[in-house]
């Protein structure tokens, strides 16, 4: 699968933007949006019918679940890890407290969490965290065998960057 990530500064640039996508021909499942949280994503939700990923809420969610259930493990006894040779609370936090602790909540593993790699979930943790508003297209179609180098791109990416290009994205990624 084949993705764009746009940021933008503004609802209205969302909202516009996911219309457009629409009227391209994009579906609902292709298109995933970002938000810092619910005042971030109200308008969104209620102007276009799409859901917004609200991170706070996803990285507080992740925070309040054992860190044995994020990580799938499971315990032989009370305080040993099953096959792990550690025990206690110092060697759990030793091998994957640095994963959850000083990463503003947890945003990074709830961005990667929903499908987002590591490059992704940076670039979207940023824009988040400047108030930024992410909209990301998802696809498995590539550039089409009729594209050439340095030819227009007619593929449904290329044209999912043209419309973040006019609705003014902020700033706009290649995902993997």
């Amino acid at each position: 699968m084949a993705k764009k990530i746009a940021a933008f500064e503004t609802q209205r640039q969302v909202i516009d933007t996911i219309a457009a996508m629409q009227q391209a021909g994009f579906e609902t499942g292709e298109l995933k949006i970002y938000a810092k949280d619910a005042t971030h994503s109200r308008r969104i939700e209620a102007e276009s019918d799409m859901h917004v990923d609200e991170i706070r809420e996803l990285a507080e969610t992740r925070e309040n679940t054992s860190p044995y259930d994020r990580a799938g493990m499971t315990f032989a006894a009370p305080g040993i890890l099953a096959g792990s040779g550690v025990s206690g609370t110092a060697g759990w936090n030793g091998i994957f407290g640095a994963a959850f602790i000083g990463d503003d909540a947890g945003v990074t593993q709830a961005l990667m969490a929903s499908g987002l790699d590591t490059k992704e979930s940076d670039f979207c943790r940023n824009a988040l965290e400047n108030g930024q508003i992410i909209v990301v297209v998802e696809t498995d179609e590539s550039k089409s065998l009729l594209d050439k180098d340095g030819g227009p791109d007619l593929s449904k990416l290329g044209i999912a960057e043209s419309v973040f290009r006019q609705y003014e994205a902020y700033r706009i990624i290649d995902g993997s």
